[in-house]
């Protein structure tokens, strides 16, 4: 997708979501100069996975890609993850952008009830938890603006569940656990996409990464919740600024 010679830009999707979750333009990409990789987390439950363990997933692929240096984009639960890449390879990941990222451990508490709930199930047993997560993955997706990225959306979802929802039980469950690296370990600089009107991760998340993350840059976007494919082009050209 993209430019194969231009700047590497990997997208780490969100929680029940694919790689197909992502605005269905990929000329954004190439017009900006930028080699997009979209790598998924949906699909068979992976036993045993860590934000660590993910993070030597996503480099394997980035090798396999011929790809030494990197910028990442997390969108919802991929912020963890890309955070995740960040920290086990500062000299390679150029730049992280957090889109309306799931917060740190301890910052659980500023996600609604529905989400907590799902969190603490999974953490008990993803199994039992992956039902409720497909019948919530066979609802409506909500509307992104545009019939488009509204059909790009709904494809990204149908194809998180094609295997189920374990994966995702699995995913909120060590979301929720320490991490297993410290944002210290972040070096690379950070941007925080956020709208304002956010209410599955709200901004007090993109303020309290502000805070964590000394040097990140805020853009919290009026009068808006989901700001993913209404933003794509800032986003990428965001995350490929040297």
């Amino acid at each position: 997708m993209g430019d194969p010679a231009g700047v590497p830009v990997v997208y780490l999707h969100g929680g029940g979501d694919s790689r197909l979750s992502r605005h269905p333009d990929d000329g954004i990409a190439a017009a900006l100069g930028i080699r997009l990789l979209a790598v998924d987390r949906s699909g068979p439950a992976v036993p045993g996975r860590t934000l660590p363990r993910f993070a030597d997933e996503l480099l394997a692929v980035v090798d396999e890609s011929g790809v030494e240096r990197f910028a990442v984009v997390g969108w919802s639960a991929g912020g963890p993850h890309a955070l995740a890449a960040a920290a086990a390879a500062p000299r390679r990941v150029t730049r992280v952008v957090l889109v309306a990222s799931m917060p740190v451990p301890d910052g659980v508490r500023l996600l609604p009830p529905p989400v907590r709930t799902a969190m603490r199930l999974s953490r008990i047993s993803p199994r039992l938890a992956a039902p409720g997560l497909e019948r919530w993955g066979r609802s409506r997706t909500p509307p992104t603006g545009r019939p488009e990225t509204d059909a790009a959306y709904a494809r990204g979802r149908a194809e998180s569940f094609r295997s189920g929802g374990e994966w995702l039980a699995r995913e909120l469950a060590y979301l929720g656990r320490p991490w297993g690296f410290g944002l210290a370990g972040v070096g690379a600089p950070v941007s925080l996409w956020w709208g304002d009107r956010d209410t599955v991760t709200p901004p007090a998340i993109a303020h309290d990464y502000e805070w964590r993350l000394p040097g990140s840059e805020l853009r919290l976007v009026e009068a808006t919740h989901q700001i993913l494919f209404q933003r794509w082009r800032d986003i990428l050209a965001d995350a490929a600024r040297p």
